[in-house]
């Protein structure tokens, strides 16, 4: 079963996603919030979906509110920002933790790359709201680029030009020790050929975290495809099952 999902931030900005859940009523599931990462949207994503609800969890994808070029959610990538996707996220957990089918007591989040990074943040934030984390090559690695772009008076990543506010606040983070106020269970997937995010990154963050686990995945680059994609699926729902 598939739903169309609407929520409205503070500032009145519309985050627009959509919800897969497991067809046979069971009451109130965990939920699994998914976050897509650097310009990108959900619907790059939301081939996980069915295999998330065949397992009996419920997946809720969306888009950042100018989180990329193709993004259904209100705002454009010159206004983006960490802060401001960490906001976004911070909505959708709020409602996510409304929905009739959702076990608020088990809502977990999963980002990948730059949708690593905002949910490692706000679990730290939101410790309370997040039963476990789940980060595939988490785009921790976005700070310290972010301070050389800033003393280099560059706004263009990826061929895409940001608003001087993005690397102005992203420099300044703490990452690894603001992600090591989560206390709760991490578990970090990435690929050992990731030319994107060094993987370097993911086993900081072991170090960092209380609770955590590295899976690491032989040749994988940054983004799953194939058989990569579907393995980094599988550790995910095993996780959360063996977490709930």
């Amino acid at each position: 079963m598939i739903q169309e999902m609407t929520f409205r931030k503070e500032n009145g900005m519309k985050i627009k996603g959509r919800l897969y859940l497991p067809d046979e009523r069971r009451g109130k599931l965990p939920l699994v919030i998914f976050s897509h990462g650097f310009g990108g949207n959900f619907r790059e994503l939301e081939h996980h979906g069915a295999g998330f609800a065949e397992a009996g969890i419920c997946c809720l994808f969306f888009d950042f509110c100018g989180g990329g070029m193709q993004s259904q959610s209100d705002g454009t990538m010159e206004e983006m920002t960490v802060e401001s996707e960490c906001a976004d996220l911070e909505t959708v957990l709020a409602g996510a933790g409304k929905l009739d089918r959702a076990d608020p007591e088990r809502i977990f989040l999963q980002g990948e790359s730059m949708g690593g990074l905002v949910s490692a943040l706000v679990a730290a934030r939101r410790p309370r709201d997040v039963r476990a984390l789940i980060l595939w090559y988490p785009a921790f690695s976005i700070l310290e680029d972010a301070g050389r772009r800033y003393m280099a008076g560059e706004t263009c990543v990826f061929g895409i030009t940001l608003g001087k506010a993005f690397d102005e606040q992203a420099r300044k983070i703490d990452v690894y020790g603001k992600i090591a106020e989560y206390r709760g269970p991490v578990l970090l997937i990435h690929g050992t050929e990731d030319s994107v995010v060094p993987i370097s990154c993911s086993e900081k963050a072991l170090s960092a975290y209380r609770e955590a686990r590295l899976i690491r995945m032989p040749g994988a680059g940054h983004g799953y495809e194939g058989a990569d994609s579907a393995a980094a699926r599988e550790h995910s729902v095993a996780f959360i099952q063996e977490t709930i």
